[in-house]
């Protein structure tokens, strides 16, 4: 029996991938794996996001298959826990290292099990998962005519088919501006940004971020509430167009905002309101990935205020110089602020 019988484990990738009975499940599914899982998930829907990346870590290598016996496999299996430093995950995480990393664990399965398990989930998934590349925004509609735009560096995932479900169910790793459509039949619309939070609203407009430990929440129109369902206060919060919620760490701040400024990205446009240069450092960073070297002597808390167009990184860069004044200059791959 998988060790996931018990839902007080944390969910994590990792977990999933080192769990045998989560391999054959997705590996060699049969009636009575789909069975436990199934009922599993729908009692620990927050683990979701986790077991859709390990299902496609293990099913998305297009290599061909091979036939190893069970002392390879074993070996196999047991030198990829060795090298693997396992650290929990509620969210995906998406860097060129963990893709690497991830990859190789991937291919290392796929040799025991084949391209049969390809086929399997491309043609039973029931979910759609959109990605988008750093400097990269994407626009979308979803089942329900609701819109998105999703920023740079960011993850989208949702089910197919909302007809069948009781709720619309997003979650999301990176930012999104969402629109929602009010339906007639009142079915709810339910954001995760992180485990544990959830967004719920009818109909609406509000801009989602989350990376790292950090979750925030904007609203430009409508009413949304949040639900802090792992935190220590368990609390609800009714939002109005305005309100900002940050979430970090188990502190909960609920500010009052220009909403402009939040969702300027959206127009490609950065819109900025006494923003620091440790914030641009933090958003080049995020959405262009590009490394940054800041000298000793620059101030990060400085800030400047005004708007600038959103283009490639060198831009970005660029513009980030002439409005904060610093020397910003492109060297082996990095950029050095002095």
């Amino acid at each position: 029996m998988s060790k996931f019988s018990d839902s007080s484990n944390r969910y994590s990738i990792e977990r999933f991938l080192d769990d045998p009975d989560f391999r054959d499940w997705t590996l060699r599914p049969d009636s009575s794996r789909e069975d436990f899982w199934r009922d599993w998930i729908s009692k620990n829907p927050d683990a979701l996001p986790s077991i859709k990346e390990a299902r496609r870590i293990l099913s998305e290598i297009n290599t061909p298959a091979y036939r190893l016996g069970d002392s390879d496999i074993k070996r196999i299996w047991e030198g990829i826990q060795h090298d693997i430093k396992p650290k929990g995950l509620s969210v995906v995480k998406n860097s060129i290292s963990r893709q690497i990393r991830w990859g190789w664990i991937a291919a290392c399965f796929l040799m025991v099990a084949g391209l049969n398990a390809y086929f399997f989930l491309a043609e039973n998934s029931d979910l759609t998962v959109v990605r988008t590349g750093f400097g990269e925004t994407l626009s979308l509609t979803l089942p329900d005519s609701s819109t998105v735009m999703l920023n740079a560096n960011s993850v989208l995932s949702y089910h197919k088919d909302w007809s069948a479900e009781s709720m619309r169910e997003v979650w999301v790793e990176g930012e999104a501006f969402f629109d929602v459509h009010h339906l007639d039949t009142h079915q709810p619309f339910k954001v995760y940004p992180a485990s544990g939070i959830e967004v719920e609203v009818l109909g609406t407009q509000f801009n989602v971020y989350q990376r790292k430990n950090q979750t925030k929440v904007l609203l430009s129109e409508g009413n949304v509430t949040m639900s802090f369902n792992d935190s220590p206060q368990k609390s609800k919060i009714l939002m109005t167009p305005g309100d900002l919620v940050e979430y970090d760490q188990n502190k909960i701040q609920k500010t009052r905002v220009n909403p402009v400024a939040y969702v300027s990205w959206t127009k490609k446009i950065l819109q900025l309101e006494s923003t620091s240069l440790g914030d641009m450092v933090r958003m080049a960073e995020e959405n262009y990935g590009v490394k940054i070297q800041v000298g000793s002597q620059v101030d990060l808390h400085q800030s400047a205020s005004g708007s600038m167009p959103l283009s490639d990184a060198a831009s970005f860069m660029r513009l980030t110089s002439r409005v904060f004044n610093v020397q910003v200059e492109y060297r082996d791959s990095i950029y050095y602020i002095e």
